[in-house]
């Protein structure tokens, strides 16, 4: 079940980016996952986003990874996507969300 009663699409991401991080609005765009949590968007070539969509700690959890991945990444042993940027709730999006580096695979 969902908790985000806004539907997550390319249009809301870009006013979302347009609005908080103006400098990522122009950068290709396009659905990288659907997770039980989140939605992942790519974001140019280096970028994603992360909006949740799901279950309502998703936003919580947002939060840690925002506070905790960029001191834990470089004591890992592989590379992980870490937070670069968090996007706070609005009316467009009453929820946290992220942009993140793009880690293929």
């Amino acid at each position: 079940m969902t908790v985000t009663e806004t539907d997550v699409t390319e249009d809301l991401i870009r006013d979302l980016l347009r609005e908080q991080h103006p400098d990522l609005a122009d950068r290709p765009l396009k659905l990288g996952a659907l997770g039980w949590d989140n939605q992942v968007w790519r974001l140019g070539d280096d970028l994603a986003v992360r909006l949740p969509w799901a279950t309502q700690s998703a936003d919580g959890l947002l939060r840690k990874e925002h506070a905790w991945l960029p001191l834990l990444a470089p004591h890992l042993p592989l590379p992980i996507p870490v937070p670069q940027r968090l996007g706070e709730p609005s009316e467009r999006f009453p929820r946290p969300w992220l942009v993140t580096t793009w880690v293929p695979g």
